[in-house]
C-alpha cells in the first residue's frame, strides 16, 4: 500500500475503476457492523438496494463498495472488530459469481508469494476475482478474516 494513501481511499479508486461512484456507499444506507466482512456487507447491500426498489449494482460495484465501507472502518479502529489478522495464515477465496465461492488455505506465508501462488489458482479455475484473507482465530470460513488484498484479472492485485 503507498504510504501517500489510506486503504479506503485506494478501494476509492478501484470503485471509480469499476464504475462505482461515493454514492454507491453513502447512498446505501447500509451500516457495517463490528462483525462484517466484505462479503456479509456486499449483501447487506444488495438487499438494501431491493429493499429501495433501486436497480441491483453489477457485482464488481458492490464488491468494491463494500471493500470501501469495510476499510474505513478498520481504519477508524483496527483490532477491534472480528477481521483482526494474524500474519501469515492466509486463505484464498475464489470468486466464481455473484452467489458461489470456495475458500482454501494458501501454503504461503509471505504475502507476495502468497498473491503468486493464489493468482495462480485464480487463473486455473478460470475465476475472474479473488480476495486473500488474513486467518482469524482458526476460522476458515469464506469471507472471514481481514482482507488483505484483491484481484481482478482486468486489475491485477489491489488493496
Amino acid at each position: 500500500m503507498d504510504s501517500n494513501h489510506s486503504s479506503s481511499e485506494q478501494f476509492g479508486q478501484h470503485l471509480s475503476s469499476v464504475r462505482g461512484s461515493e454514492s454507491d456507499i453513502s447512498g446505501s444506507g447500509y451500516l457495517v457492523t463490528d462483525e462484517d466482512t466484505v462479503e456479509s456487507v456486499v449483501s447487506g447491500l444488495r438487499i438494501k438496494q431491493q429493499q429501495q426498489g433501486s436497480l441491483a449494482s453489477k457485482p464488481s460495484v458492490l464488491h468494491a463498495s463494500a471493500q470501501v465501507l469495510i476499510s474505513r472502518r478498520d481504519e477508524h479502529g483496527p483490532g477491534d472488530h472480528a477481521g483482526t489478522s494474524q500474519p501469515g495464515e492466509y486463505q484464498l477465496d475464489i470468486h466464481f459469481s455473484a452467489d458461489h465461492r470456495t475458500r482454501e488455505s494458501i501454503p504461503e506465508k509471505d504475502l507476495e508469494v502468497a498473491q503468486i501462488w493464489a493468482r495462480g489458482r485464480i487463473e486455473a479455475e478460470g475465476a475472474d476475482f479473488g480476495a486473500i484473507y488474513s486467518a482469524t482465530g482458526g476460522d476458515v470460513a469464506s469471507g472471514t478474516g481481514a482482507l488483505e488484498c484483491s484481484y481482478d484479472r482486468a486489475v491485477g492485485w489491489y488493496r
